[in-house]
Order: structure tokens, then C-alpha cells, then sequence
């Protein structure tokens, strides 16, 4: 997965470890019998490390803005040969190729404000800034051209009936503190919005989900949902996607 974009937690190994014994057991079949089986032991890691030599731990870090910024180029190009080579899979076909992304809507202003005052006031001031607002959408399309419905989230602790003025059909709300995303948000857009709206017409194909994400994406819980349901998570790499 670290090839898609999404290096596998270490902390996340043993979980999913148990997961493929799940399902490749049939008598756990049933996905709430999860919970009651013991994980692989804390020193599993290490022989799982010895049986796959073309695999190691490492420790990632955040790199300097500007040494990212001169690299783009060669994490771009390496990423178009990861998806170019998926692609031309026989079983991908582009109906089941889908790109989301979350854009943020500013709901207040910031900054300056033209106001009428006396002629000889000289401040030009007002205040502290006004507190950032903010409504994110979630929306995602297929390289064929069909949308999904969108998820909408509002900045707050519940939705208000009265903040939709017309009717939406299909469309989904979702709130948070912040109005952005979160883990939480993701995976319910996931489970309740992707998978719905393309788990049919997909008919058993794997179903490509090309994201730019930067780490909401990597819960234990969203990575057994992909794996349990054939869903091949892309991520375009972090702070690249306009050059894109």
C-alpha cells in the first residue's frame, strides 16, 4: 500500500493481521466476530519481518516546505507510474475509477473592511479579525463522468433544518467543530456515500478511490472497510495536487 500512497500504520499490522485470518477462515465469516478475536501477539511484527525481507519498518517525518517544493517533480512523475500501471489492470475499468476531493467554502470575511468615517480619523484598524467560518464539501466523480451526491459538513455540533433553503435529494450532511473533515467524517462518507452510491455497478470489480489526503484517511477502521469490500485507495502525494 505504501505504493498507493498509504504506507500501513505499524501500529495498525497485527488488527489487520487478524482481519485477513478472518476472512480467510470460514468459520468467522461473520464480521462480529471481530471482537471477540485475540490480535496477533506484540512480537508478531518481528517474524511477519523475517518472512517478507522486501518489507521493513520506517520512521517518516514531515520534510522542509521548500526542499518539497524543488522534489515535486520526481514524486509526481513516480506516482503516474504507480496509478499508470493499476490502470491497465484487466479488471479496473474506468467506470470504477473515482477521484474525491473536499473543497472549503469561507462563510466570513477576513482581513480589510471598507467603512465610512469621520475625515480626519486616522486609524486604520478594527479590531481583532473575524473568526474563520467554514462549510466543507466532500464531492466525487468518476473517470467516466458520473458524479456521486455530495456530503456537505457544517461547522457545528448539529445540522439546522433551516441552513438548506431548497431541497438537496441524495445529498448528505455531516457536522464537525471545525467544518472540515475528520477520521470520524471520512469513514462515514466512506461506508455511507461511496460505497453505496458504486458497490453495484462496480459488480464484484475492484473500485479505484483516488484521494488527496493528508493522513484523515488512515484509520484502522477505513482500511479493513477497503480491504473487506475491494476498494484500492490511491492518495495523490500531500501538497502536490495543485501542480496537478
Amino acid at each position: 500500500m505504501s505504493r498507493n500512497g498509504f504506507p500501513i500504520p505499524v501500529k495498525y499490522l497485527r488488527s489487520l493481521a487478524s482481519v485477513i485470518a478472518c476472512q480467510r477462515s470460514s468459520i468467522f465469516q461473520a464480521p462480529a466476530t471481530y471482537e471477540t478475536i485475540r490480535p496477533p501477539g506484540k512480537n508478531w511484527p518481528q517474524a511477519f519481518y523475517k518472512r517478507h525481507p522486501e518489507l521493513k519498518p520506517k520512521r517518516v517525518k514531515a520534510l522542509d516546505w521548500n526542499w518539497h517544493d524543488q522534489n515535486i517533480y520526481e514524486k509526481v512523475r513516480h506516482w503516474f507510474d504507480v496509478i499508470g500501471t493499476e490502470l491497465d489492470r484487466m479488471d479496473i475499468v474506468l467506470e470504477n475509477v473515482y477521484n474525491m476531493d473536499e473543497i472549503g467554502v469561507m462563510l466570513s470575511m477576513l482581513g480589510s473592511l471598507k467603512v465610512l468615517v469621520g475625515k480626519d480619523d486616522l486609524r486604520a484598524y478594527r479590531g481583532a479579525g473575524v473568526k474563520r467560518t467554514v462549510v466543507t464539501a466532500i464531492e466525487c466523480i468518476s473517470a467516466a463522468g458520473r458524479s456521486l451526491h455530495p456530503l456537505i459538513i457544517w461547522p457545528a455540533a448539529t445540522q439546522r433544518s433551516t441552513w438548506t433553503t431548497y431541497p438537496t435529494p441524495g445529498w448528505h450532511f455531516a457536522c464537525s467543530q471545525s467544518g472540515y473533515t475528520d477520521s470520524r467524517i471520512s469513514f462515514d462518507w466512506l461506508r455511507l456515500v461511496f460505497d453505496p452510491q458504486t458497490k453495484l455497478r462496480a459488480a464484484g470489480k475492484p473500485r479505484i478511490l483516488i484521494c488527496d489526503g493528508f493522513g484523515t484517511y488512515e484509520s484502522l477502521e477505513m482500511l479493513r472497510f477497503c480491504f473487506e469490500n475491494n476498494i484500492l485507495l490511491y492518495r495523490i502525494p500531500s501538497h502536490t495536487s495543485y501542480k496537478l
